[in-house]
């Protein structure tokens, strides 16, 4: 499951981060299967590998056809997403959990879908290539993991990078460095400004 759930995440992580304002709506769809896909295998964390990997595929898929249907929200949509991702980075740096974090979540989720509305394009272009850097980084933890490689990284969906770890320093570091190079390589590639 390590891997199939690695390779999901590197592949949809990988695409988000360098082409998400081109394909927009794909990307939408395919962070709406990740999304459906992580809750529902939560959930069904107790269950044997075939019935989560079934449920956790057609939840995703399930969430994916909506997002892809309200796209028009994309906008608003991706703020959040964005705001949610920044929150989890500074939650996760700071060890906040609990109350603090779900404001720190809420707020950042409000700010961002607003900030999202307001600059549409900037907002796409970062949301997708922080996200999709993050995804890159947790599929590649989750490959490590499941094939017994020790790398210097922490799954950073699930609250293993922290400054308190040389590895979720690493981590952090690495999820910048990749959402700084998709968001540049998104601008710079993009038709509409060319």
């Amino acid at each position: 499951m390590g891997i199939l759930t690695g390779l999901i995440l590197l592949v949809i992580g990988l695409i988000a981060c360098f082409f998400g304002k081109r394909y927009y709506r794909l990307v939408l769809a395919l962070v709406g299967f990740v999304i459906g896909y992580y809750a529902a295998s939560a959930v069904l964390v107790g269950q044997g590998d075939a019935v989560q990997l079934i449920a956790s595929v057609v939840a995703g898929v399930v969430v994916g056809f909506l997002f892809w249907t309200f796209y028009k929200m994309a906008y608003v949509l991706f703020g959040i997403f964005l705001g949610l991702t920044i929150a989890a980075i500074i939650g996760r740096s700071f060890n906040l959990d609990g109350t603090v974090y779900l404001i720190l979540a809420v707020v950042l989720a409000i700010v961002g879908a607003f900030l999202g509305s307001a600059i549409a394009d900037l907002m796409i272009r970062l949301s997708t290539a922080f996200g999709g850097a993050t995804q890159i980084v947790a599929g590649v933890a989750a490959i490590a993991t499941a094939l017994n490689i020790s790398l210097p990284l922490a799954d950073p969906m699930h609250g293993g990078a922290t400054t308190e770890s040389a590895s979720g320093i690493i981590t952090l570091v690495a999820v910048i460095i990749l959402g700084v190079i998709g968001f540049l390589f998104q601008t710079r590639n993009d038709p509409d400004t060319a």
